[in-house]
């Protein structure tokens, strides 16, 4: 793997952390592209399941765009940690529902919420795992209802 940064994507949706860190087809997201780009990164492992649904689109989209191999679509908090690679860098966007000041402290359910609960996942990798990440990089994702 040359030297490259190895990266686990949590919670990867249709794969924004990877566009960014690897570009699409060795080009480069800063020239629409069209340029070549030669990303220090590589994604060793990713996983994206969403609770609430029973077909999971974001996981299909992202296979479908980068392949199923290193790809796990099952809830983050049943996965052994023996099954996620060793790597250098830990990248996840989770979804901001629980944390989010949009809504009243009494809805805020932070670290225990449906969704607030997937930090402990984080947690495990970073506690359990014999070879520890050494960066972690975490984006809390803000979705938008339009109504």
């Amino acid at each position: 793997m040359e030297n490259k940064i190895k990266v686990v994507e949590l919670f990867a949706g249709v794969g924004g952390f990877r566009l960014g860190l690897e570009g699409w087809n060795s080009k480069s997201a800063s020239s629409n592209y069209k340029e070549d780009f030669k990303s220090t990164y590589k994604i060793v492992w990713s996983n994206q399941w969403e609770p609430s649904t029973k077909v999971q689109h974001a996981s299909m989209v992202y296979e479908t765009r980068w392949d199923k191999k290193n790809h796990s679509n099952k809830d983050i908090s049943t996965v052994e940690i023996s099954e996620i690679p060793d790597h250098d860098l830990l990248v996840g966007g989770f979804p901001c529902q629980d944390y989010s000041v949009a809504t009243t402290l009494k809805n805020s359910k932070g670290l225990i919420g449906k969704k607030g609960v997937l930090w402990w996942s984080i947690h495990k990798i970073l506690s359990e795992k014999e070879n520890k990440p050494k960066y972690l990089f975490l984006e809390n994702v803000h979705i938008l209802g339009v109504t």
